[in-house]
């Protein structure tokens, strides 16, 4: 029997300030780092924020969060290089 994980991506690595790097899978991680990690209040963390919420109404996919999530991280240069050159 295969158990569905919903809300679970292939990990997206966030470089902190200090170059530690963790590994964001979750919905539930994704809005933690966001609201208690993030070094950055831009349009993009913006966008992210509001297409949590927008999931858990309804009215966003998984899909456009985790896009979301990834313009944030873009905007707030919290990507490793690693990560960029895949």
């Amino acid at each position: 029997m295969t158990v569905s994980q919903p809300y679970v991506f292939s990990g997206i690595p966030i470089e902190t300030s200090d170059g530690n790097v963790s590994i964001v899978c979750t919905l539930p991680q994704m809005a933690d780092v966001l609201a208690n990690d993030w070094p950055s209040d831009g349009p993009m963390f913006l966008a992210a924020l509001a297409a949590l919420v927008g999931e858990r109404v309804g009215r966003c996919s998984t899909r456009d969060v985790h896009r979301a999530f990834i313009a944030a991280a873009l905007e707030a240069d919290c990507l490793p290089d690693s990560y960029m050159k895949n």
